[in-house]
């Protein structure tokens, strides 16, 4: 192999990742130029190689989006975007398909459960709310369920100073029926599909079609 043909094997690849690196780049700045609700500039992820082979056809296999947010009520939010099949249009891009994820993290949905209360992922894709009433230790467990654009908790299991109590109890139900939260609008016209609790908190999953990117 001749120096001129290594050097090209060594070149290209790397000129090939500069310019996939200098697309995402623009892409993560007019995604933020148009979501208001970010905070700093999202990764974005171009997939397919080689790039410029991609570029040339104006499509790409997959586009990753990760962003962090603020939602109107001052919850943060980490937001994961997955299109697939990527093409050139108008101008700009769009995703035959894209499935999302919206996670909360428990510390940024402890309001109004009380001073000291704590949230975290109970195993089996519930939600665990741990607080404490006259000095003794209150723990429900509930589900989170999807309706429409509604996201409600419904306690399947409490406890109280150790000893099982009723989840269906009107205290513990009174408590959780003001914890239903109305999914507002989502970028690019993603519907909300279900909810997920796990270590990373809870997580809105939604998909759509012919999503525009930029």
């Amino acid at each position: 192999m001749s120096l001129v043909a290594a050097l090209l094997l060594v070149a290209l690849p790397a000129a090939d990742r500069v310019c996939a690196a200098l697309a995402e780049k623009r892409i993560a700045e007019r995604i933020a130029a148009r979501q208001h609700e970010l905070s700093g500039t999202p990764q974005v992820t171009v997939g397919g190689f080689p790039f410029l082979l991609g570029a040339a056809r104006g499509a790409f296999p997959t586009v990753e989006v990760r962003a962090d947010a603020t939602t109107k009520e001052g919850r943060r939010v980490r937001a994961t975007v997955e299109l697939r099949d990527v093409a050139q249009r108008d101008g700009g891009y769009e995703a035959a398909s894209a499935d999302a994820g919206f996670t909360a993290p428990f510390d940024s949905l402890g309001e109004g459960l009380g001073a000291g209360a704590t949230l975290s992922a109970d195993g089996a894709g519930r939600l665990r709310v741990e607080t404490g009433i006259l000095g003794l230790p209150l723990t429900v467990v509930a589900e989170p369920r999807l309706t429409g654009r509604t996201i409600s908790l419904v306690p399947v299991a409490a406890s109280f100073a150790g000893r099982p109590v009723d989840p269906a109890g009107p205290r513990i139900s009174a408590a959780f029926a003001d914890r239903k939260v109305v999914v507002p609008e989502l970028p690019a016209g993603l519907t909300p599909t279900r909810v997920s609790v796990d270590d990373a908190g809870v997580t809105l999953h939604a998909r759509g079609d012919d999503v525009r990117l930029t």
